[in-house]
């Protein structure tokens, strides 16, 4: 394979799936297997007109024949998931609005999407069920206000919300979260949970850290970092909160358009833990994820 393959190098967040249990053989015949990937440019532009031809893929480390690649076409579900900490308080006008750029961004480029919003001050709380309906969103999301003397529950958030993304019909996953730094964290989730979590439902993690001060959570931004970068979403630090929108929308933009990339798991073959994707074309930013389809 000449192209270059997305982080042959396993992280070592991913080290204990590969414990979980070696690739089973079986009597099966040949399976398609499906990931969603985006792919931008240096200015973060999605770039729309790859062909099967500039794809490759890897499973476990083998080569795998790739059969079709088209623009995504399933519904998008994706949890939203507002920071409503006491730390939160400053700028929950500016949350507001960069959360509405995100539904409005996603829901006029993909009318079938469907968002549900999540809020993660002092407990992770649903607070719109996933709909489609832009101003339903938006009510929710004005709902969001910062509480008195909440802690960040950060990291419980991501693992309800890869749990419930688990359950919806459509493959095509991604959570997008909005967080302060600093901010207090008082999740008790392993990491380890959070992963397993990740690899079962296959979503991205697409976050972005509006940082206020120096961190004070050294582990949730080692998790964030790995979880991002594992899943194929992306992690943005920012220091002015007028960037939110920007960043968001941007999300909204790779997000909406996705690419489906089809390709043959081999007969006797019933799983795999890892996949890597790569590109033939140069000077492009491809997001997808490491953890292979069931």
């Amino acid at each position: 394979m000449t192209a270059q393959i997305r982080r042959c190098a396993i992280p070592a967040l991913l080290a204990p799936i590969l414990a979980l249990g070696s690739v089973t053989a079986g009597t099966q015949s040949a399976a398609d297997k499906s990931i969603f990937v985006a792919v931008v440019d240096e200015a973060g532009t999605p770039v729309t007109d790859l062909s099967v031809e500039e794809f490759r893929i890897r499973e476990d480390g083998v080569d795998r024949e790739l059969t079709t690649v088209r623009r995504a076409t399933q519904p998008l579900n994706v949890m939203l998931l507002g920071d409503t900490t006491q730390d939160a308080e400053p700028f929950a006008r500016d949350i507001r609005v960069a959360l509405t750029a995100f539904v409005r961004q996603t829901l006029g480029a993909s009318p079938d999407s469907q968002i549900s919003l999540m809020e993660f001050g002092q407990a992770a709380i649903a607070v719109t069920p996933f709909t489609k309906d832009a101003e339903a969103l938006e009510r929710g999301i004005n709902k969001l206000v910062a509480k008195p003397s909440a802690a960040s529950v950060l990291l419980e958030a991501l693992i309800e919300a890869s749990n419930t993304l688990g359950r919806r019909p459509s493959p095509r996953r991604a959570i997008v979260s909005l967080n302060l730094e600093p901010s207090n964290e008082q999740s008790r989730e392993e990491p380890n949970r959070i992963i397993e979590s990740l690899r079962r439902s296959v979503a991205q993690v697409w976050a972005v850290s509006l940082q206020n001060g120096p961190l004070r959570n050294p582990k949730r931004d080692v998790v964030l970092n790995q979880l991002t970068k594992n899943t194929g979403g992306r992690r943005e630090f920012i220091v002015g909160q007028s960037a939110l929108e920007t960043i968001l929308k941007s999300f909204a933009d790779a997000l909406t358009a996705q690419y489906e990339v089809i390709y043959k798991r081999p007969a006797g073959v019933r799983s795999a833990k890892i996949v890597q994707t790569g590109l033939t074309r140069q000077g492009l930013r491809l997001h997808a994820s490491l953890y292979a389809p069931r």
